[in-house]
């Protein structure tokens, strides 16, 4: 998992009154009114660029954290492809992703979702509130084996509304097979080892955002993959890659 960018933080506070306490209509008394308040400090203990990690085994930077992604695990229809299917047939696949310790998304979540924790404290309208979440996938591999792909899609539902009426949605059948080779913004390629990455291009394709209001622990809705081959030439073996997520917050985000 990879993060990019540090944003400054925006300090929250509230203020309450508290009413005087009832008494009986007879008696004599003195009343004044007082105040509570609260104020919370934001995230800002991470260096920009750099995956740090937090206490639910996340990557995060500047307040801003993937605490839990899907992997995939392609079949035909819950059964093993044959070979003579290859080429022929879409393979599918649900994410499968563990709900981090002391996530408090309750429902927002399923068992494939994306968790973010935005721990900034940004206002709905303040600059770089939000976030943007981009998948890039790697070759498959058996061996020096490399899986014909033709195409890799995912589609992520979206999550539900939290307590401040923020939630992530997602986009439906984005490319994602080595999107982190594409060119963003008009910049240079750069790919998942480039110490730049994230900056202009190769962080891969949008898949889901977060608005202004989807602060504190928060989860998209389902998230589900779709695997197409160009031939049958496979062996009969497993092939593996590597699914990259990268977390930007929405003021340095490409789309």
């Amino acid at each position: 998992m990879m993060k990019q960018f540090l944003m400054s933080v925006a300090v929250l506070g509230a203020a309450v009154t508290l009413a005087a306490p009832a008494v009986n209509a007879d008696a004599n008394f003195a009343g004044k009114t007082g105040t509570t308040d609260v104020t919370f400090q934001g995230d800002t203990t991470t260096t920009p660029g750099k995956d740090d990690k937090d206490p639910d085994n996340g990557a995060t930077v500047g307040g801003l954290t993937l605490t839990a992604v899907p992997s995939f695990t392609f079949t035909d229809a819950g059964a093993t492809p044959k070979i003579t299917e290859a080429s022929t047939k879409v393979l599918t696949a649900n994410g499968v992703s563990t709900q981090p310790t002391g996530d408090t998304t309750g429902t927002n979540n399923t068992s494939s979702s994306i968790y973010v924790r935005d721990t900034r404290g940004l206002t709905a309208d303040a600059a770089g509130a939000g976030y943007s979440i981009y998948a890039s996938a790697s070759q498959l591999k058996a061996g020096d084996q490399v899986l014909p792909v033709a195409s890799l899609n995912m589609t992520v539902a979206d999550g539900k509304a939290n307590s401040n009426g923020g939630l992530i949605t997602g986009k439906s059948a984005v490319s994602v097979y080595q999107a982190n080779n594409s060119v963003l913004k008009g910049g240079t390629a750069k790919t998942a080892g480039d110490a730049t990455l994230g900056t202009v291009a190769g962080y891969g394709n949008l898949i889901a955002k977060g608005d202004g209001k989807t602060n504190g622990d928060n989860a998209t809705g389902a998230v589900s993959a779709e695997l197409n081959l160009s031939s049958n030439a496979v062996q009969a073996q497993k092939y593996t890659g590597t699914m990259y997520y990268t977390l930007v917050d929405s003021a340095t985000s490409a789309n």
